[in-house]
């Protein structure tokens, strides 16, 4: 296009942008909303009643599209980065930071393992009514959120005016795996009037999900200097290659209870209880091809300009086939009973709760040993082009059993919490006044520790001597979308992967398995005590309102583990104390510029304590009696201080019609404390070792804007009047020093730009969504590589595609048609540049149709 024409192009989308928010300014009369635009509706008016920074989302959005857990959900959100993980959404970052507070209607929750935070891929989408993102923190906020603080609200009874029944039944076919795989849910609440005031309401909840799935990697070792395979030249050539297909099925079943009772006016008692459990089986089909001991002569050529191999040809290569079940699980518990009295100006609430949580892992599987005579690696594509000549890994005799996996991790938590909270309403510029205190136990442990117990098969016997342990690749291609595998090779059978002890047995190994070695165990015990003042007030005459506040906190940590004793060969406990106070500020200030207009201003202090494996306080010592300087060890560090941030808001918001709303948020944190590794001499059992221990050491600087706009268009004439849409853009400035590189570089994971587009359509009975998510590359890791030096991992930019259509059948009765990762994206990553690629990664396409039902 000329640049006459992108000018043209340009004025004319800034007049239909003109012009819809012109209309968007004109009165329309209130009318009673649902669906997709009752969902924004929603989504605003927590945002435009809080007066901390918040983002919404309601349950109306979630399940408007083919969202599985709230991970799914929180991708969408302003400021909000997930990564993947089998398809779905992973790990959580607000504005970069992984440290946040979780909550489930305002009550900290966890998923158990070595940090702290509830995994959301836990939690069905059709469990909570809302989630709320809170940026910017209050007094009377459990603290912990360094980036901010993620609440999901539940469903209760009194939510609901009378009964309801309502629910959804799926039937999700995922394209790669192949399979379908069916989903439901039920929610069932019912409120009773008793004399009086006194009303009474118990709801169920009730979800179960099955999916399958299959994700396909093809990954890359490290860039290895060379100067054998051109003449006269050192080349950078990949120093392996790993293909991976991994599939099998995710399992989420949940429940929750929820009983309401107000006795009289004024008062509520309340009991919930909660159980999620999230399994993940996988098996993985694995091929690891080595540098061969030479290469075809004339077969490798080099990326143009460049030092990096894109093909070569690969001589009597070395491979090993993984064959391995991997499974995970999470169950989660709570239990939670409260209480709110309302006396006059005074407002009491109490919340006594306790939850525990269980993580395991295991895995298991037989691996096999050979060679290939010839194996050709091509990169100069888009995708990796791998080809073995000849028919060796179809041939049972030229693949040898060679060992035996097997790990198994445990980790369990638990947390006792009670709350008080008292407001008081006053008059004048002061209009509430609260207090409040919280007592917490929390307890985390590995017990009975880490189990790895891989093992030689004896004499290695040929894969033709157990024909019963020979099983083909199972899947028609690998990397179907592109590119080519070794996709015709024998594996090792999984019949007996889950059952390891029989495994071993059949491949002749007899010693048993071992225990978790002590040193690699831990226990411990946090007790916390905070309480919170803070104050509510307004200026009448500059329309000002806000809230101030203080948090004190003290934390009490009792951590054990066990320590060697080179001197005797004997192992002692080690228990160690660490106790600290923090006061957290924070004010939240908003001022009404106009009629819906705002400006918001938010200044906090916030904290993340240390992952319980970094306070773990077990110590390994290796000594060295030929040279004691070459003495080292590893440990833990139980007297690392929380993670701690400086935290600036300031957000400007225009609302209009009943769901519109445009909005910039700036942001600024100052982070002091990032913990990492470091090596320092430390006098043990009289010698002194080089002990590498976690330590506070990293500041970060986390700053940017985000741009945030949703409405609908009532306003166009005929079908047009259909329309919404929501979109957000986020961009986040980051920098943390590295040792390795001498410099700055941004945090780990973190995408630098992040947009997010929603088209939203209702009408007559049809509704739709699409979901379009994008994130802009970001870096990894930082490794040093022999020959190499310092490269980095990026990870580059994607962007990922949901969507749904639904028809209400009758008022109570939607059937709809949902796609997720519609683009089937390729994930790809490399070390520092196109021409030195890491891995690539290959996810489902999941197609569903859905049954939603509702009747009150």
């Amino acid at each position: 296009m000329s640049g006459h024409g992108k000018v043209r192009l340009a004025a004319g989308w800034t007049a239909l942008a003109w012009t819809l928010w012109a209309r968007a300014q004109e009165v329309t009369p209130t009318v009673v909303v649902e669906g997709p635009r009752a969902s924004l509706q929603a989504a605003q008016q927590v945002r435009r009643e809080q007066l901390a920074i918040v983002d919404a989302v309601a349950a109306d959005a979630i399940q408007a599209l083919p969202d599985f857990s709230v991970t799914d959900a929180l991708q969408r959100v302003t400021g909000v980065q997930v990564a993947r993980d089998r398809g779905e959404g992973g790990a959580v970052a607000i504005r970069g930071l992984t440290q946040m507070s979780t909550t489930f209607n305002g009550r900290e929750v966890f998923t158990a393992g070595s940090g702290r935070n509830l995994d959301f891929a836990d939690v069905p989408a059709e469990m909570v009514a809302g989630i709320d993102v809170y940026k910017s923190g209050m007094a009377e906020q459990i603290e912990g959120g360094l980036g901010g603080a993620i609440d999901l609200r539940g469903r209760r009874p009194f939510d609901f005016a009378g009964r309801r029944l309502a629910g959804t039944a799926r039937l999700v076919r995922d394209e790669l795996a192949g399979h379908s795989q069916p989903q439901w849910s039920l929610l069932a609440s019912e409120r009773w009037r008793g004399a009086g005031a006194a009303e009474f309401g118990a709801l169920l909840n009730l979800v179960h999900q099955r999916r399958a799935w299959r994700e396909d990697q093809s990954s890359f070792g490290a860039p290895l200097p060379r100067t054998d395979l051109l003449a006269g030249r050192q080349v950078a050539a990949a120093s392996s290659h790993t293909e991976s297909s991994s599939a099998g099925r995710r399992e989420r079943d949940a429940a929750a209870v929820t009983l309401q009772w107000r006795p009289a006016a004024g008062a509520e008692v309340y009991a919930e209880g909660r159980y999620e459990r999230f399994r993940t089986r996988q098996d993985t089909y694995q091929i690891v091809l080595a540098n061969g001991a030479g290469v075809l002569p004339g077969s490798v050529t080099l990326f143009p300009g460049t030092s990096d191999v894109s093909r070569v040809t690969w001589l009597r290569a070395p491979v090993s086939i993984f064959s391995f079940a991997r499974d995970t699980v999470d169950r989660n518990r709570a239990l939670a009973l409260g209480g709110g009295w309302k006396l006059g100006a005074l407002r009491l609430k109490a919340d006594l709760s306790h939850s525990d949580s269980h993580n395991a892992l295991y895995f298991a599987g037989p691996i096999l040993a050979g060679q290939l005579d010839a194996v050709g690696v091509d990169l100069s594509g888009p995708q990796p082009v791998v080809t073995a000549a000849g028919e060796d890994l179809r041939d049972p005799s030229r693949l040898r059993l060679a060992r035996v996996s097997y790990a198994a991790r445990p980790y369990d938590g638990k947390l006792d919490a009670l709350r008080l909270d008292a407001g008081y309403r006053m008059t004048g510029w002061l209009d509430e006044l609260s207090v409040g205190v919280r007592a917490a136990a929390r307890a985390a442990g590995n017990a009975p520790g880490l189990v790895t117990a891989d093992a030689p098969v004896p004499g290695e016997p040929s894969l033709l001597a157990m024909p019963a342990l020979a099983a083909a690749y199972p899947y028609p291609a690998f990397m179907p979308d592109g590119g080519r595998g070794l996709d015709h090779y024998l594996a090792g059978s999984l019949d007996l992967a889950r059952d390891v002890a029989a495994l071993r047995r059949q491949l002749g190994v007899t010693a048993p398995l071992p225990a978790a070695g002590p040193l690699g165990m831990w226990r411990i015990r946090e007790r916390t005590t905070a309480a919170y003042l803070q104050a509510r007030f307004h200026a009448d005459p500059a329309a000002l309102e806000g809230n101030a506040g203080l948090r004190a906190v003290r934390t009490r940590e009792a951590v054990q583990g066990m320590q060697s004793l080179p001197s005797s060969g004997a192992l002692a406990p080690i228990a160690l104390t660490h106790a600290y106070l923090d006061y957290l500020p924070s004010l939240n200030l908003r001022l009404q510029l106009a009629d819906a207009w705002y400006l918001r201003g938010a200044a906090s202090k916030s904290l993340t304590r240390p992952n319980f494996d970094q306070l773990s306080p077990s110590l390994t010592l290796l000594s060295n009696s030929i040279t004691p300087s070459a003495n080292s060890g590893s440990a833990g560090n139980p007297a690392l201080q929380p993670i701690r941030a400086n935290n600036l808001d300031l957000a400007l918001e225009r609302y209009f019609g009943q769901s519109g709303a445009a909005t910039l948020t700036l942001f600024h944190k100052r982070v002091t404390g990032f913990i990492t590794n470091l090596s320092q001499a430390e006098t043990h059992d009289g010698a002194v070792y080089q002990v590498s221990r976690p330590y506070n050491s990293n500041p970060a600087l986390v700053r940017g804007a985000e741009l945030g706009y949703q409405q609908t268009y009532d306003f166009l004439p005929g079908w047009l009047s259909g329309l919404g849409l929501q979109a957000n853009y986020t961009l986040v400035d980051s920098a943390t020093p590295n040792a390795l590189l001498g410099a700055d570089i941004p945090l780990p994971n973190l995408s630098r730009h992040s947009v997010n587009l929603v088209g939203i359509y209702q009408r007559a009975g049809w509704s739709g969504r699409v979901a379009y998510n994008w994130r802009s590359r970001f870096l990894s890791n930082v490794n040093n590589y022999v020959g190499l030096g310092v490269l980095p991992v990026y990870s580059e930019g994607y962007g990922w595609l949901d969507a749904s259509v639904a028809c209400k059948l009758s008022p109570g009765l939607t059937v709809a048609l949902e796609g997720g990762n519609l683009l089937r994206t390729i994930r790809r990553a490399n070390f520092g540049a196109e021409t030195r690629p890491q891995s690539w990664w290959s996810n489902d396409r999941q197609l569903s149709v859905t049954l939603r039902y509702q009747f009150d």
